[in-house]
């Protein structure tokens, strides 16, 4: 076995390994794990959107029940006027008049005010019913989540010996790599997940380009590195 033989046979064993750990990663229950998850996380950002609205909204409950009854009191006193002013031979129209208007003032700001709270309320109630709901989704959810994350441990468990033995002959394949082909080998990596291509028909197999003849006469002959000059994997007869 020359030294690209070993690097192409340690190819083979890594490629072995990440087949099993894609399997693992991929079965029917993983994926349904990754969806429950993703519903959660979406569910729990709802839960506190909610609660923070819901804090926000409630403590405008009192601003607002506290400026109504400021216009009250401010209405009580402009009606206390008025009616005193109605007693008075000495008021004008005018005044009368600028006094009845200053109450319908009131009285509108009274009128705004409450239909703000009451549409507050309202909204508080709503809110507070989505929130129970999406809370008790997430709870059902939830408890599936724990039962398929159980089904994901026991296939890990499972799959745990055949893994441990792909590694080890994954390791095992690299300590025989020459050391130099190892580098270029983690380097290609870093761009192509599979670093090495076979030469076929005169192509990569890789990126399927046509290669120069002398280049393929390199490959064939072995005689040291040969890159793919269109994608840079390294090349193997």
């Amino acid at each position: 076995m020359n030294k690209l033989d070993a690097l192409w046979e340690y190819q083979q064993a890594e490629l072995a390994l990440e087949k099993i750990e894609a399997r693992i990663k991929t079965t029917p229950s993983r994926q349904k794990l990754n969806k429950l998850h993703a519903f959660l996380s979406e569910q729990q950002t709802l839960i506190t959107g909610f609660q923070k609205q819901i804090d926000a909204r409630s403590a405008s409950v009192d601003k607002l029940a506290a400026q109504i009854a400021e216009f009250e009191h401010q209405y009580e006193l402009e009606l206390s006027e008025f009616n005193s002013m109605e007693n008075d031979e000495e008021c004008t129209a005018a005044e009368m008049t600028e006094s009845r208007r200053a109450l319908e003032r009131l009285l509108n700001q009274v009128d705004a005010v409450r239909r703000e709270l009451y549409d507050t309320l309202a909204w508080i109630e709503k809110a507070t019913a989505d929130y129970k709901e999406t809370y008790a989704k997430a709870g059902k959810a939830k408890k599936e989540y724990d039962a398929v994350r159980k089904q994901c441990e026991d296939e890990i468990v499972a799959a745990q010996p055949e893994l441990d033995a792909a590694k080890l002959a994954a390791q095992k394949r690299r300590a025989e790599v020459d050391p130099a082909l190892l580098k270029k080998y983690d380097s290609v990596k870093t761009h192509h997940a599979v670093p090495m291509a076979r030469v076929e028909n005169n192509q990569c197999g890789g990126c399927n380009m046509s290669l120069p003849i002398a280049t393929v006469k390199r490959v064939v002959a072995g005689t040291g590195l040969v890159e793919c000059e269109n994608c840079g994997r390294i090349l193997y007869a």
